[in-house]
């Protein structure tokens, strides 16, 4: 079908020389879409956007810009002489441009005043429409009057003067677009004057006014037809162009502003569709994901890929989005993933790409003969028919906005991505290419080619051969750079408001209540967490948004009354901004909950926690930790431990400053069991333990943060690399010693998470099943670098009760996107970014309440630290 496409273009467009018309309406189209596009953004205040043309503070309307390029493009191509093709074509190009500048202000200069955000401003749009519609006709071989070749005979003369007269009956009777263009299609001039004319119409007034019962019907028909037409016509343009301002008038523009209040996310409106509009949405998302499977089987599969080949390559043409590449293939499974998650931006994209095919198919169904004869045909534009109404039907479904600078950040990647992917292909096709060696022009465009599909449209770059290899090489980068692309316009927005002083305050006076059920309720007071109160107030789901997904962490906060409320909002909450709801960390009370409100739950690790009154450093099984404790406290050692604020404030700056010295710049980590400060004045109650030497010197420390009223968790590690090993097991024991022997009021402490504990566990017994001990020999090969193996081993020391935690989630497809969440926000993987300039003198503002800036090494556990 391409091939017929492009046939047609050559054999319509390029032959009959109407190729420099093609560029003038190309040149319109875009620089009315690129200054509509710039006006919106200026409007809209967009920082990074240049803005307005003020030399000396005279605003310079683009209308100006326009002018002059017509008028240079225009006195260029009737002065210059021997004219090349291309130098015709560029001025054509030139002189498009300047006429979708000037036309989008055509308001302007109609009226005489800036009207172009009023409502008088939309006969911009409908000047701009008229003449892309007049010159695509002009283009389809349609001339004006019936046209003539050579001298006019009588009979066409006539036949152009009854034309003319309708078409101006046709203006008359109100019908500016039927009459203008019944010029160039003789049957609209024809029902136009025959039609009853608009009430409002010269004709209506000429010769309606002895007739009333005609005025009837005219309005009848106004209102039952033209008002509709109107509606739909409004929506459009306001999609198209942006919304005219409202008038000073209007209830809308007369209701008082009300201050925005960055303390809670906005609270989303459910919005209940009809189940027919859900399976219309529902029917386009199944049919991407069949095209991208499809796709990737074309891909894959050499045969069935040689099939969708010819077929595109000749008289067939296959459905919207069904092609053979990996790059369409991601694109289609990529917009089926944002369009069920309710996307507005890939809405418009999925409806832009299938209305663009969707005209296409029409548009070679009709003026191509050989292609109507394949029943196939017909099928496939009926399937991209059927694709583009259920999205438009579909659409109210789609009401997620995407983040802040999407588009400019995914145009810039996309620009730079693509020239980098091309530059690349075409090193790879001089290399890879049978002799001889094709210039570096074939190479660029044969790789730009290669780059969205791998089958077809080969033919376009003769003089390049190479193997199927690097067709595939070349598609695969496409289709990696067209993931990131997409990935970036489709961007969630990123739910930047944090922990505000008054939900902390309400949060801290639920924690004196219900404090003591979860171990890691503390850590809800990290401020770079989201609160989600319940109606109630009884209760709030803390959450951080980390690569789209909402990342809960632990149980909720408050009444197990109120959870349920709670985590209803939440899930309303990620549903009207597209996040992933995910949970990690919930305990077994919390995933019931979760799970109830339909989560699904999947235990992952424990958590260790040493009951006070069971601990003792005798017997056998606790040999390997009384030697330790012993060996540290031989060597000089001693335990100093206090609550915050019983540290003088100086003493208590040392500290913090040691904390992140001891630091050594490595990767900040925790966000589940971290709190995130240390030394802040609003956490007097936790616990600092301080391990000092024979001199008094502070060598490594240890802070807790309460739970409840007579527990700990532990909540920060830092050790002087340099002193002892052991210290820390050191500080932990002589903790609970002092707890068991009444100098501390604590009856439990929970000292830290083992990941995949039962892992290790079980997989090392004897017996143990071939899927376990391979498990466990991957997590001990993981644990090189994360610490996971020794981790459970330094936390088994204690011998703990071991709680399970869970990880929740909705969709098992999620769960890859919800651990590279899970592990960013926990510092295990660490995106890569440019190096901050001013990054230490932010981090007093970014951490408000004092005290050291770094994330606890919680996630790393007690191995390695002592």
């Amino acid at each position: 079908m391409w091939q017929s496409v492009l046939d047609a273009y050559h054999s319509r467009v390029v032959e009959p020389g109407r190729q420099p018309l093609f560029l003038l309406l190309l040149g319109l189209v875009v620089a009315f879409l690129f200054i509509r596009l710039s006006t919106r953004l200026i409007r809209r205040g967009t920082p990074w956007w240049p803005g307005n043309v003020s030399p000396g503070g005279l605003h310079i309307h683009h209308v100006v810009f326009g002018q002059a390029l017509m008028l240079v493009t225009g006195v260029g191509g009737f002065t210059v002489h021997g004219l090349t093709s291309h130098t015709r074509e560029l001025l054509a190009l030139g002189f498009g441009v300047g006429c979708g500048l000037v036309l989008d202000e055509f308001a302007l200069v109609l009226h005489l005043e800036d009207v172009y955000w009023k409502e008088q401003g939309r006969k911009s749009v409908d000047a701009v429409i008229l003449a892309v519609a007049l010159i695509g006709l002009l283009l389809l071989g349609q001339l004006p009057l019936g046209g003539f070749s050579g001298r006019p005979s009588a009979g066409q003369l006539a036949v152009a003067g009854v034309l003319l007269v309708l078409v101006v009956i046709s203006l008359l009777k109100g019908k500016l677009w039927t009459g203008l263009i019944g010029l160039m299609i003789p049957l609209l001039a024809v029902v136009g004057a025959i039609r009853l004319a608009r009430p409002g119409s010269p004709w209506a007034r000429w010769r309606y006014r002895s007739r009333p019962r005609r005025m009837a019907r005219a309005e009848r028909r106004e209102a039952r037809v033209h008002r509709r037409l109107m509606t739909a016509k409004t929506a459009a343009y306001n999609l198209l162009a942006g919304a005219p301002d409202l008038l000073p008038g209007s209830a809308a523009a007369e209701a008082p502003a009300t201050p925005a209040t960055p303390a809670a996310a906005p609270e989303p409106v459910p919005v209940v569709l009809p189940r027919w509009r859900q399976r219309c949405a529902g029917y386009a998302e199944w049919y991407l994901r069949i095209a991208a499977a499809l796709n990737l089987l074309a891909g894959v599969v050499a045969p069935f890929r040689d099939r969708v080949h010819r077929a595109n390559s000749g008289d067939y043409f296959t459905p919207v989005l069904v092609t053979a590449g990996f790059t369409a293939a991601l694109f289609a499974a990529l917009l089926a993933v944002m369009l069920r998650r309710r996307k507005r931006a890939a809405w418009i994209v999925a409806t832009t790409v299938v209305a663009a095919y969707a005209v296409l198919f029409a548009l070679a169904l009709l003026l191509l003969p050989e292609d109507r004869e394949h029943p196939f045909n017909w099928v496939s534009a009926a399937l991209t028919a059927s694709v583009l109404v259920a999205l438009l039907i579909g659409r109210p479904a789609y009401r997620v906005r995407g983040a802040r600078g999407n588009v400019l950040l995914g145009l810039g990647t996309a620009a730079v991505g693509g020239a980098l992917v091309i530059g690349l292909g075409a090193v790879l096709i001089r290399a890879g290419n049978a002799a001889p060696v094709p210039d570096w022009d074939d190479s660029v465009r044969y790789a730009a080619i290669r780059l969205f599909t791998t089958s077809g449209f080969g033919e376009l770059v003769p003089a390049v051969t190479v193997s199927r290899w690097a067709d595939l090489a070349i598609n695969v980068l496409g289709a990696a750079l067209f993931l990131i692309v997409l990935r970036v316009f489709f961007r969630s927005p990123h739910g930047r408001v944090r922990l505000q002083p008054e939900d902390e305050l309400r949060l801290r006076e639920l924690l004196d209540r219900h404090g003591a059920r979860d171990s890691l309720g503390y850590f809800a007071l990290r401020r770079d967490k989201s609160v989600c109160w319940s109606p109630s107030g009884k209760s709030a789901v803390l959450y951080r948004v980390v690569n789209g997904v909402a990342l809960a962490s632990g149980d909720p906060i408050g009444d197990p009354e109120a959870w349920p409320g709670a985590i209803e909002r939440w899930r309303e909450l990620a549903r009207a901004n597209a996040w992933v709801p995910a949970v990690t960390g919930a305990g077994e009370q919390a995933g019931i909950a979760y799970r109830r409100a339909g989560l699904r739950a999947l235990e992952f690790g424990d958590e260790a926690i040493v009951e006070v009154a069971d601990f003792s450093l005798e017997g056998r099984s606790m040999r390997t930790l009384r030697q330790a404790h012993n060996r540290v406290r031989k060597a000089g050692y001693r335990a100093v431990v206090r609550r915050h604020r019983d540290i003088p404030a100086q003493e208590l700056a040392e500290l913090v400053h040691l904390a992140d010295a001891w630091r050594h710049g490595r990767t900040e980590r925790g966000f589940t069991m971290a709190l995130g400060r240390l030394g802040d004045p609003s956490d007097g109650d936790c616990v600092l333990a301080e391990c000092r030497d024979e001199n008094d010197r502070t060598c490594a420390l240890l802070s807790f943060v309460p739970w409840g009223a007579h527990g700990l968790s532990l909540d920060l590690m830092r050790r002087d690399r340099e002193s002892e090993n052991g210290l820390v097991e050191f500080l932990v024991t002589e903790l609970l010693l002092a707890a068991g022997q009444g100098r501390l009021p604590v009856t439990r402490v929970s000292l830290n998470f083992a990941m995949f504990r039962y892992v290790f566990e079980a997989g090392g017994r004897l017996g143990a099943g071939p899927v376990l001990r391979l498990s466990r020999s991957v997590l001990r090969f993981l644990s090189r670098w994360w610490q996971l193996e020794s981790l459970y081993r330094a936390n088994a020391k204690y011998q703990p009760v071991w709680e399970p935690r869970f990880v929740l989630y909705e969709k098992s497809s999620e769960l890859p996107v919800i651990a590279i969440a899970n592990g960013l926000a926990e510092g295990f993987l660490v995106r890569p970014r440019l190096p901050r300039v001013r990054a230490v003198g932010r981090a007093a503002d970014d951490h408000p309440g004092g005290g050291a800036t770094d994330a606890p090494d919680r996630a790393s556990g007690l191995a390695g630290q002592g």
